[in-house]
């Protein structure tokens, strides 16, 4: 990996370079070190003799490597496109057949150079739901969406696939991973044990995608609420994301 070059001065946008003297020191050949996910260049420094051959050889080299790393093209986001409003872009066909329609989208989302972040939850009711009490806990989807324009959010993907309730409150149940077929370059259906909020994750290319279901709760037949049944839910969501993800690149 190129690093950015060391800022001198304030007059000029790199700074000037050294004059070689008899105390300057130039760096040779990197040494690495560190942990497994942080590694860092230790350099040794040369007799100050070199400075005298080989300074101003150095000293190009520096403003050429600077300017590379300055100029270095970003990643290729596709087809991909920014989105101002995902609750605009998400439609939940499926879902709103399996689990009522949607009501009261809330979106929220930020535009970065690094990287564009877009959120939207959707409260989804059946008719059964609408006469239950305020106190009831209508079921719920989030969805979120990450283009990523500056690096490549591959290595960090999986590691990333969560539960809703396990990365909101703690939670140390163990996640059950499913790989999803045909979906983006890499997917995930997610679900821990014990837990009624199922998460659909989705990697393709410079774009991170999630789309979650947070279940609530249903009259009984014996009157009493009980938690919304998900089971069989995972084709509704996949369906789902696949339209986004169509919508997102159009």
């Amino acid at each position: 990996m190129i690093s950015e070059p060391e800022l001198v001065g304030e007059d000029e946008p790199f700074g000037g370079a050294e004059i070689p003297g008899p105390r300057a020191e130039l760096n040779a050949e990197p040494e690495t070190v560190g942990t497994d996910d942080v590694s860092r260049v230790r350099r040794r420094p040369l007799k100050s003799w070199l400075w005298a051959l080989g300074g101003a050889v150095a000293a190009s080299a520096v403003w050429a490597g600077g300017l590379y790393a300055y100029e270095r093209p970003d990643p290729d986001v596709g087809a991909y496109r920014t989105s101002r409003n995902l609750c605009v872009e998400t439609e939940l066909k499926a879902l709103s057949t399996a689990l009522g329609k949607t009501e009261t989208p809330t979106p929220t989302g930020r535009e970065h150079e690094g990287m564009d972040v877009a959120f939207c939850w959707i409260t989804l009711r059946d008719s059964t739901q609408k006469q239950q009490s305020y106190e009831s806990m209508p079921t719920s989807a989030f969805l979120t969406y990450t283009l990523h324009k500056k690096t490549d959010p591959g290595p960090e993907f999986e590691a990333s696939v969560v539960s809703p309730t396990t990365a909101l409150f703690g939670g140390e149940n163990q996640v059950k991973l499913e790989r999803v077929q045909e979906l983006g370059e890499r997917a995930f259906f997610a679900q821990a044990e014990g837990d009624d909020s199922p998460v659909l994750h989705v990697l393709d290319g410079q774009a991170v995608l999630t789309l979650g279901v947070l279940a609530g709760s249903t009259p009984g037949s014996d009157g009493q609420e009980a938690p919304t049944d998900l089971s069989g839910i995972k084709p509704f969501m996949i369906e789902d994301m696949r339209t986004l993800m169509a919508k997102l690149q159009s």
